[in-house]
């Protein structure tokens, strides 16, 4: 404290007139002069009087000290409450603190308080509190339904061990659908021991879900009876309902009933919607709606989404769906798929009436409500196929649904052929899930963040095809006319790669204001991948144009073409080979700084291929040989031609397989 407080007590009585002090020797001759007989009256009233007077002042005094001790002891306790963790007042995780919907009067009141932590006050009364709230429930029925896992545990769990509050995703694909079920049941249980709750299923209708929703019907009574021993709440605590949702939406119960068992046949009868279109969020606002009465009546409400894809209405009907949730207290949790990294499309496998399978597409993705990757090929050079790589999370709309409200999406199922990643390590690479004016506010207030959006949007929607690597090369006319069609895309790639590089350098003096991983990965990994497209379509328009002038000889008599492959070798000049070693500082920051995350495995494989370009002939069979003269390349056609329609026609004709709306 800034001022020094006094043990001393202060008086406020007005001084007294003191008597003069007799020294000893008079003390005595006085005492030997009188007695107490001889005096008078007054004087030993007088005398009665001080003594107790002087007893009273004492108490006074003492009482004064203990006070002020007190209130030296008060106000170190509040110090040292005050001061036990000021990193504390940062948010982990999306609770509802910064999750507000709509502007408020407060709302620069609000920032305020939330940038400078709690006050003196509230710190201690929470401290105080925390001695008072019951320990949460644990569910241990005979052995028969244990509490989640460590793992299920430590994945709600957000930064420096705070917990997220908020709801979140959690991974739990190594338990697969099972392990999503359990947690279901663990929260149904925790609902339970605090009020009675009303639980609503919503299926997906889609074709590609029929297995999940079979093997949830198998769980389900199993997952009842055991909810049931708990004795939470008496008789009518726990009510079902039971919904599906595809182009349009269905409730399969009339009212929320007690008996699971009448249930169970409706869920395994469920029809596969043709339409292939999944309205989730126009349902859940339907079904909130429906059974906004049971919060009059005192019940919490538990929605619990069953589905594979990311749902086709978020855009219509997110926002208000949030609102309406948050209003009437509902919670949502969703058990579905782990969204494709930076990518709209995930795959699952349908399996054909003959018994084989094909992996087939889906709007699974992506985990972000703006692209923040740029949609780029690699060119050149070979590496592990990263097109399928797990974001980690769910997709954006229905993971925001359920953290907005409390509840959790959980990934029962990632894709088998794409690479995974430790959530431990994603925890720290989370999306952002506050409401989208807030995220664009966020854009708004940095460059960077503001260039990688619209450059990745710039790619999404712009086709940016790769050159081609083989040139045929049987006789040089042929190789001329390659090259020079081959020239025409390369021209309009350069332009296109110059226009990427000059879009993402406009955030580069915002780069270091970004705080957040997630978008410092991305924005290096953005501008290392741009700056190393320039240099290999500068490289590459270089060497064709050399190799177009003057033709390159065979060194093998078998040889008929030329293929371009990646080298070491810089050969478009020195501002070239500048922006070579920009790419290259980039790549490896977003490799240093972000091991084990899909930024990663994308930078390393971007450098592993090198920039630069080099010839190397090569035997192609599918060609005419070297040498070949226009009349006997075109008789050979002819000849060809006419072979493969022979072969044709031996074939028995099958209709194409049509692919199944999912």
């Amino acid at each position: 404290m800034s001022s020094t407080i006094s043990a001393e007590p202060v008086s406020t009585a007005q001084p007294q007139r003191r008597t003069p002090r007799l020294q000893p020797a008079q003390q005595r001759a006085l005492m030997q002069k009188f007695s107490i007989q001889d005096a008078p009256g007054w004087l030993i009233s007088l005398g009665v009087h001080l003594a107790i007077m002087a007893l009273l002042l004492l108490v006074r005094f003492q009482t004064k000290a203990n006070k002020g001790a007190m209130f030296l002891d008060a106000v170190e306790d509040v110090q040292t409450e005050a001061a036990f963790d000021t990193t504390e007042a940062d948010q982990v995780g999306i609770g509802a603190e910064v999750t507000t919907l709509s502007a408020t009067s407060s709302a620069g009141a609000a920032a305020a308080a939330a940038q400078s932590g709690p006050s003196v006050q509230q710190t201690v009364a929470e401290r105080v509190d925390e001695g008072f709230r019951p320990p949460e429930v644990r569910v241990e029925v005979g052995g028969e339904m244990a509490p989640p896992s460590d793992d299920f545990l430590t994945a709600s769990v957000g930064k420096d061990g705070a917990g997220a509050t908020g709801g979140g995703t959690e991974n739990v694909s190594e338990g697969g659908l099972e392990g999503a079920i359990d947690r279901m049941t663990w929260e149904i249980a925790q609902a339970l021991h605090h009020s009675k709750t009303t639980v609503i299923w919503l299926f997906d209708q889609s074709l590609s879900l029929k297995e999940r929703r079979d093997s949830i019907a198998d769980r389900f009574e199993n997952v009842y009876r055991q909810l049931e021993s708990l004795d939470e709440g008496g008789k009518g605590a726990l009510q079902t309902v039971v919904a599906t949702y595809g182009e349009g939406f269905k409730l399969l119960t009339d009212k929320p009933v007690e008996d699971v068992k009448t249930l169970i046949p409706k869920v395994r009868a469920i029809p596969n919607d043709p339409s292939g279109k999944e309205n989730v969020f126009s349902a859940v606002n339907q079904l909130v709606q429906k059974f906004k009465g049971e919060r009059a009546k005192k019940r919490s409400v538990l929605i619990f989404i069953i589905t594979d894809e990311k749902g086709d209405d978020a855009d219509k009907h997110l926002e208000d769906t949030i609102t309406l949730c948050r209003r009437q207290g509902v919670k949502i949790y969703t058990i579905g798929n782990a969204a494709p990294f930076g990518r709209e499309k995930g795959y699952v496998l349908w399996k054909w009436e003959d018994g084989s399978t094909e992996d087939v597409d889906v709007d699974a993705g992506p985990e972000t409500v703006e692209p923040e990757a740029l949609a780029l090929e690699f060119w050149g050079g070979k590496g592990p196929d990263l097109s399928r790589m797990s974001s980690g999370y769910g997709p954006y709309a229905l993971t925001r649904l359920c953290k907005e409200t409390g509840g959790q999406y959980l990934i029962a199922q990632e894709d088998m052929k794409g690479q995974r990643f430790d959530p431990a390590v994603m925890r720290s690479y989370q999306p952002d899930y506050r409401p989208i004016p807030e995220y664009m506010k966020s854009l708004s207030k940095n460059k960077a963040k503001a260039a990688l959006v619209t450059t990745a949007k710039a790619t999404k929607i712009e086709n940016i095809p790769l050159p081609r690597l083989s040139f045929p090369a049987y006789n040089d006319n042929v190789l001329r006319e390659t090259i020079t069609e081959s020239q025409k895309p390369i021209a309009e790639l350069i332009y296109k790669f110059n226009r990427l590089v000059d879009m993402l350098q406009l955030g580069e003096k915002d780069r270091d204001k970004v705080s957040e991983p997630r978008w410092r990965a991305a924005y290096d990994l953005a501008m290392g991948r741009a700056l190393a497209m320039k240099v290999r379509s500068l490289g590459y328009n270089q060497m064709l144009a050399e190799m177009k002038g003057t033709p390159k000889n065979f060194q093998n008599k078998d040889s008929n073409e030329w293929r371009i492959e990646p080298s070491k070798t810089i050969n478009a000049g020195q501002e070239s080979k500048k922006l070579e070693r920009q790419a290259s500082m980039y790549l490896k920051r977003v490799i240093d700084e972000n091991p084990e995350t899909p930024w990663e495995k994308l930078a390393a494989r971007e450098l592993s291929t090198p920039m630069g370009w080099e010839w190397k002939e090569a035997k192609n069979p599918a060609i005419f040989a070297a040498n070949t003269n226009q009349e006997q390349a075109r008789k050979q056609l002819r000849l060809a031609e006419e072979q493969r329609k022979a072969e044709a026609a031996k074939k028995p004709m099958t209709a194409p397989r049509e692919k199944p709306k999912l």
